[in-house]
């Protein structure tokens, strides 16, 4: 889960999670419209019945926020994690091979963007493997390890791949001013997540505000080359968010807008297939 806003116990049931469901958390920064929801969820899994661990992760101070009652009366383990360096790497899931990069990014309040990225995927050579005599049990050992024993003779994975996908990467900038380092970090993104609180036309007069239009966000995604913008975090002077889409568009033509419901599914295969899913017009 990307920050905690209000109300998002909600996306359990919106998009029938399981409230066992595998959950880390990441946190941007410590505004209230992106940790205001983290309590009501620890409380609603709890009294969902959650058993399975939660990892939360964010910058220093982040411990405090989230009341000791909640922690008490769990029946999960709740490990909290605070970030103190500028730039750094942490493990998700270590089994599932999926880690998050962060990086530190200019805004009014200590922040962070997050990049979370899945290992490559490995496909071996079968008919290779064949003529070796290399059998089916020894092949994800291959893998995992770069080689085997098998007879007396070692074998290395290199010797046997046949093709090389990689691995999942999503981009989450928070709240910030446009940054190269996260872009950098961004590149070839099957997804960026940025936010876009303003049209550029709007910006004059609020170069203190530190947080980006939605067409610098578009440059953002055409220098780093990701496959999709989602453009969030709009202003609440825009009833018509046309505006901010029709903007990224002249820059970065894949942008769309971030909304209740919206499903996005990438297949990690060559090449690489994204489906959007909008939800129905509401009535």
């Amino acid at each position: 889960m990307l920050d905690a806003g209000e109300l998002c116990q909600g996306a359990f049931e919106y998009f029938r999670l399981s409230h066992n469901s595998p959950l880390s958390i990441l946190i941007s920064h410590l505004h209230g419209d992106h940790v205001y929801g983290l309590a009501p969820l620890i409380e609603s899994l709890q009294l969902a019945g959650r058993k399975t661990p939660i990892e939360v992760v964010g910058p220093l101070g982040l411990e405090e926020i989230i009341p000791l009652r909640n922690i008490a009366k769990a029946n999960f383990t709740i490990r909290v994690i605070e970030l103190s360096s500028p730039e750094g790497v942490f493990t998700i899931d270590d089994k599932e091979g999926i880690r998050a990069v962060y990086v530190q990014s200019p805004h009014s309040h200590v922040s962070y963007s997050y990049i979370i990225e899945t290992k490559e995927k490995i496909r071996l050579n079968g008919e290779k493997l064949q003529r070796e005599g290399i059998p089916g049990r020894l092949r994800r050992r291959l893998i995992e390890k770069g080689y085997v024993r098998f007879r007396g003779r070692q074998y290395q994975l290199e010797d046997f791949i046949s093709e090389k996908i990689p691995g999942l990467k999503i981009a989450y900038s928070g709240d910030t001013l446009p940054n190269a380092r996260f872009g950098a970090k961004s590149y070839r993104a099957d997804l960026l997540i940025h936010e876009s609180t303003f049209a550029f036309q709007d910006r004059e007069g609020r170069e203190e505000v530190a947080h980006s239009s939605a067409s610098e966000a578009a440059y953002l995604a055409r220098l780093a080359k990701v496959n999709v913008l989602v453009l969030t975090h709009f202003s609440t002077r825009y009833t018509d968010l046309s505006l901010l889409l029709e903007e990224a568009r002249l820059i970065f033509a894949r942008s769309i807008l971030a909304q209740k419901g919206l499903i996005i599914e990438i297949f990690v295969k060559r090449p690489r297939l994204i489906r959007v899913i909008f939800p129905p017009p509401s009535t």
